[in-house]
């Protein structure tokens, strides 16, 4: 099976594993149900966790999806990586604040997969999505995606590249947080 057969595959069977959750298909909503709060719990959720538990794909959200999408695709055997992205209005907002001494802001960001084609490159998309669909723009740390969200561009910037084993330990909101202000590894805070 070639790779793009192999990406829709995984693509497929956990659309189809989402398309069965079980619940309101609204964070909030489902968090009152359940009985649990706070901005963590979401974040917290391991790929099994939103697996076993049949949560649906809006409450995991995109750091959950692409948990689940990069589980199966381990389990597979496609080599992936996982990119955290940040929105540019958000960042640029983030860093105004830390240079007036403002309280912290919520950054937010989308979660996506890349795998290598036979050059090489790396090639992202969208695991949230139910059809592959490649993103056309370089991917490299500091580059700018644009998304497409209730049809409204949002820009947001390549900030990670982390191995999946990273990305499963992204367990909380700072975590991510600091993957989108400071990138990932031993590098010091970018200048946004």
């Amino acid at each position: 099976m070639n790779q793009d057969n192999l990406i829709r595959s995984l693509l497929d069977k956990m659309h189809a594993m989402f398309d069965k959750a079980i619940g309101p298909n609204n964070r909030s909503e489902y968090m009152c149900q359940h009985n649990v709060s706070g901005i963590d719990w979401h974040f917290s959720l391991s790929a099994d966790d939103i697996i076993k538990q049949n949560i649906p794909r809006a409450v995991a959200g995109c750091t959950g999806i692409s948990k689940v999408f990069s589980k199966l695709a381990t389990e597979a055997g496609l080599k992936h990586v996982v990119l955290t992205t940040a929105r540019m209005a958000d960042l640029n907002a983030a860093e105004q604040d830390r240079k007036s001494g403002k309280k912290e802001r919520i950054i937010s960001g989308h979660q996506i997969i890349a795998v290598y084609d036979e050059n090489g490159k790396l090639r992202a998309f969208d695991p949230g999505l139910k059809e592959l669909k490649y993103i056309k723009s370089d991917i490299q740390v500091g580059n700018i995606i644009k998304f497409r969200f209730g049809g409204e561009v949002v820009p947001h910037r390549i900030t990670a590249i982390l191995t999946p084993q990273e990305f499963a330990k992204v367990n909380t909101y700072k975590k991510l947080r600091d993957l989108y202000i400071c990138g990932s590894g031993d590098k010091k805070k970018q200048d946004f």
